[in-house]
């Protein structure tokens, strides 16, 4: 019985540690990337924080339901839940790679360890919310 538990936690250790092809995005209506300056930045501490700003500046629009993004640019999350909006950064320090990635502009991006309420923008960073 033990040795088929441990060939049994083996092959879940190596299915989950093989690399899944990331997600291919470009620009449209199921992807808005956010690109942190320093000049732009609001003296704002979390994501959640900027995007209110560029709400208030006519610069995104987005709705949410108990700190969960619902809506981006009009396009809102399935009743399910088969698809909808997920957050992904280059903030490396920020991102999990495990949980998912995309490709962008020839770049790999991992999926956000925090939501927009909760994850600290830094100038530099960008943030990818893609509708998927």
């Amino acid at each position: 019985m033990k040795k088929l538990f441990c060939v049994v936690l083996v092959l879940i250790t190596l299915v989950s540690c093989t690399s899944k092809e990331p997600l291919v995005v470009s620009e449209g209506e199921t992807l808005y990337v956010i690109s942190v300056t320093e000049q732009s930045a609001y003296d704002c501490e979390f994501l959640s924080d900027y995007m209110e700003k560029l709400k208030e500046n006519g610069e995104f629009e987005y709705t949410e339901s108990d700190g969960m993004i619902t809506s981006v640019n009009g396009l809102y999350n399935k009743d399910d839940f088969s698809k909808c909006w997920m957050l992904y950064t280059s903030d490396e320090e920020n991102a999990n790679t495990g949980w998912g990635t995309i490709e962008y502009n020839g770049n790999i991006y991992g999926s956000s360890l925090f939501g927009a309420d909760k994850l600290k923008i830094k100038p530099g960073m960008l943030y990818f919310w893609v509708y998927k």
